[in-house]
């Protein structure tokens, strides 16, 4: 289990494999849909459903980000 702040800084508890989605979103600042496989995507879209990623579009291709920390 994991702790993460999602949208307006909302405190989530997390399982280790959405962890996992979260560090890959959050390293590389925009996980595609294309490559992940399908549990990864369910999972990706569960983190979305519960307003801790966001889905944005860039470039023809969707995709996964983590929301901006405020200072």
């Amino acid at each position: 289990m994991r702790a993460v702040k999602g949208k307006n800084e909302k405190l989530s508890l997390i399982s280790s494999l959405e962890a996992k989605i979260f560090n890959k979103i959050e390293e590389d600042g925009f996980l595609e849909v294309n490559t992940m496989s399908e549990r990864e995507n369910f999972l990706a879209d569960d983190l979305y459903k519960r307003d801790i990623v966001k889905k944005v579009r860039r470039d023809n291709t969707i995709g996964y980000k983590t929301f901006k920390k405020e200072d």
